[in-house]
């Protein structure tokens, strides 16, 4: 079926990541993270993610374009050699790639300012890094964008269980296969991401950001109190959240701008976004829109993100709208 070749590699780039970003985070140290210009921590596990995995698909899919949150800038500067030196030893570990192929292999791909592909990858090599940085949860996110829309989607989050309390889930999706689960660590079967009868609302659990800064928590819990939602939130980091919905762990995940103008990117999004709608989900933004991925980086023609399973999406819709 198409685009089954597309999640086969993509199922091969997020396990030999996630083996190099679980090891990173048992051990973290304080000279593996830097400060981007933006204040945000960005470690060596997510140079060394975006390089394994964009290896990986440079072998399979050369001419595909990459559009990730990651370059290769900071790594070539005098003052981040140490850091570089560590990334080095961490993905010869796994890889045989050295010095200036890791560098390279960071910004394969790379898409130039306002060239907009037909067809291309975009990856978020640690998504949700404040809660690696905790040692908590933390994803991978991975999905394949053609003519605007995703068509294949993997998505690895190390530190979630499997119903069966092994560590490690991966989630794969693409527009041809419906959802399913499977280790992240060891070869098991592919479990389809059952849907379930629908919910009332007073009955729904909601998932939001751990980070106030990424959602306004006062605006979710002026939502929960007009829907009859009593349940406390379920926080996780990262687009765990997405997986923890269409795994029915939690039935609402809400993206709601703390800070006016802001726009979404398009690689904290796209996996989960089609993780959660192949297993019978709804994805939208705030106003009932559907995710648009014609303008990377930025969703810019959306406003938030609201994602459901087993509940009536159209009335979450109008109790966000509501709460504005």
């Amino acid at each position: 079926m198409r685009y089954d070749i597309e999640l086969q590699v993509a199922k091969t780039a997020l396990r030999q990541a996630a083996l190099l970003t679980s090891g990173i985070q048992k051990k973290l140290l304080d000279k593996d993270v830097l400060e981007k210009e933006d204040r945000s921590p960005v470690t060596v596990a997510d140079f060394g993610s975006q390089a394994l995995v964009n290896r990986i698909l440079a072998e399979s899919f050369p001419l595909d374009p990459m559009i990730a949150e990651e370059g290769s800038v900071a790594l070539r500067e005098e003052e981040n050699q140490a850091l570089k030196a560590r990334l080095e030893e961490e993905i010869g570990k796994l890889s045989d790639l050295k010095g200036e192929a890791i560098l390279k292999a960071i910004d394969h791909g790379r898409v130039e300012q306002g060239k907009i592909p037909e067809r291309f990858w975009t990856l978020d090599p640690i998504d949700g890094t404040k809660g690696f940085l905790r040692g908590d949860h933390y994803a991978i996110a991975l999905a394949l964008i053609e003519k605007g829309k995703v068509r294949a989607a993997a998505l690895a989050c190390p530190n979630m269980l499997l119903p069966s309390g092994e560590k490690g889930l991966l989630m794969l999706a693409s527009e041809n296969k419906e959802t399913v689960y499977t280790s992240l660590f060891s070869d098991g079967p592919e479990v389809k991401a059952e849907a379930r009868q629908p919910l009332e609302f007073q009955n729904a659990l909601i998932c939001e950001s751990v980070e106030s800064g990424h959602t306004s928590h006062s605006r979710s819990a002026l939502i929960k109190e007009a829907l009859g939602i009593t349940k406390e939130p379920y926080r996780i980091d990262s687009q765990c959240k997405y997986a923890a919905v269409a795994l029915g762990l939690a039935n609402i995940y809400l993206r709601l701008p703390s800070q006016k103008g802001y726009k979404e990117k398009i690689w904290d999004h796209a996996a989960g976004k089609m993780i959660v709608e192949r297993a019978g989900g709804t994805v939208t933004d705030t106003l009932g829109d559907p995710l648009d991925f014609t303008t990377p980086p930025l969703l810019e023609n959306n406003l938030g993100v609201v994602a459901s399973k087993n509940i009536d999406h159209a009335k979450l819709i109008a109790a966000v709208k509501n709460s504005e």
